[in-house]
């Protein structure tokens, strides 16, 4: 019945194909309007780490100046920065209450492999941190692993590479144990990390969330013992005017740096870390520190981006236009149906006339409206397809994942379609289905 029903609805669209395309066109405009924002907004809100994102917490420890009410500025607000001076990160990791430890900050460097030239050298910006990084982010690994122990204690010149710049450097070969120069240090690869790119990137500060993944990682005791220092790109903040000569300043003075992150196997486990970080604060305070009145942060990876809004009111108030947008065409696809269904009076009258049901008539026109909103939806998925790409062409800051649909996504879009063709074909389907078949048959 159901193959039936569709011959039906697919020789109607043929015998008014004008109408049938404007009603079809309507809806894929207001369908890729509506997606190419809603795709954008989904990817950067969307939980990055959702297999253990309670479980993985950002440290904020408030040690900022008492005498001043403004750390940085947030999305337009002012707010204390959610990072930690050395002193601090380095007693959180002496005191090893969490079950991973993720300090972390980046500088800048030229790198080069080592039988390059000197005028080969590539800036790239460093990520220095700890051996955990990979595990609690979930970083995949195609070569080697992340470094040992000992190196983070020591500060070897050990690094990870990202697929792309192992491509670069040595033809995508296996390159563990290879070495490449970062400045004028010497350094030995011990692991390259294949593709990977979380949306949003949920360890970082808002505005650096949907950037491309750093292409190096090497151990924080590393960077200091080489002595690197970008101050242009370590994103530090300091009281007043504060020291910026020299890294061994700010690793001695009050500014805050360094974000750190902790990993638990247990609820119970960060319940005990938090109030590890509360008798912490109280120890400080003894000796003049920490003598603000706000509380101490441990959130989550969800609470996190809440906090840093990973997605803009400017991007949810464009999701709502859209939406108004889809909504203003399927009004005018309803009143395009409704022309429609109403030229079909002659034929509704006779299929009733010879033993047609009203529920007969309204499944037929019901596929009718599905067939639309389907061709709609198909047509509209192409024209999303075709909005995010010119996205990613204007917003080239942006990563390539922000602005792809996956295929929940693409599903979505076309079930939306023909959901909403549906919907707002109720009307129309219903007057036609009451029409009176005397009048119907006198008119044929």
């Amino acid at each position: 019945m159901g193959k039936y029903y569709f011959k039906l609805a697919w020789l109607s669209l043929k015998k008014t194909p004008l109408l049938s395309l404007l009603m079809i066109g309507t809806i894929a405009i207001g369908i890729a309007a509506s997606m190419t924002t809603i795709t954008v907004g989904y990817m950067m809100g969307q939980n990055p780490l959702p297999h253990k994102s309670e479980r993985v917490a950002m440290v904020h420890l408030n040690s900022w100046d008492p005498s001043q009410p403004i750390g940085y500025r947030k999305n337009g607000e002012v707010d204390i920065p959610s990072l930690l001076t050395y002193q601090d990160a380095m007693a959180l990791l002496a005191a090893n209450k969490a079950d991973k430890h993720v300090p972390f900050v980046s500088f800048n460097s030229a790198v080069r492999a080592e039988n390059e030239d000197v005028i080969d050298a590539q800036l790239h910006q460093i990520r220095s941190t700890s051996r955990h990084f990979f595990s609690v982010f979930g970083a995949p690994f195609i070569y080697g692993g992340t470094w040992s122990e000992e190196a983070d204690q020591q500060g070897q010149s050990v690094i990870v590479l990202s697929k792309r710049e192992n491509d670069r450097l040595f033809q995508g070969a296996n390159s563990v144990g290879e070495h490449i120069i970062v400045g004028t240090h010497l350094y030995r690869v011990v692991g390259v990390i294949d593709d990977w790119q979380p949306t949003p990137k949920f360890y970082v500060n808002y505005y650096d969330m949907y950037s491309p993944t750093l292409p190096f990682f090497v151990p924080l005791e590393s960077q200091i013992q080489n002595n690197f220092f970008s101050p242009t790109t370590m994103g530090w903040y300091c009281w007043g005017d504060g020291p910026s000569s020299t890294l061994q300043e700010v690793m001695l003075s009050e500014c805050a740096w360094i974000r750190f992150w902790v990993e638990f196997e247990s609820e119970d486990k960060k319940h005990e870390y938090f109030k590890f970080m509360e008798d912490y604060t109280e120890e400080q305070r003894k000796v003049g520190r920490f003598a603000r009145p706000e509380p101490n942060r441990l959130m989550s990876v969800t609470e996190y981006l809440e906090e840093e809004g990973a997605v803009s009111e400017e991007n949810k108030i464009g999701i709502g236009f859209a939406l108004a947008f889809l909504f203003a065409c399927l009004c005018n696809v309803m009143s395009l149906m409704m022309t429609k269904f109403h030229g079909k009076g002659g034929e509704v009258g006779l299929r009733r006339a010879v033993g047609a049901s009203k529920q007969n008539i309204t499944v037929q026109f019901g596929f009718e409206a599905a067939l639309i909103g389907f061709f709609g939806g198909v047509i509209g998925l192409l024209l999303t397809q075709l909005g995010l790409s010119a996205l990613t062409d204007m917003y080239p800051e942006y990563h390539v994942n922000v602005m792809t649909m996956d295929i929940t996504l693409m599903v979505s879009t076309v079930a939306l379609a023909v959901s909403t063709s549906l919907l707002f074909g109720l009307w129309p389907i219903y007057r036609t289905s009451r029409v009176q078949l005397s009048s119907q048959l006198k008119s044929l």
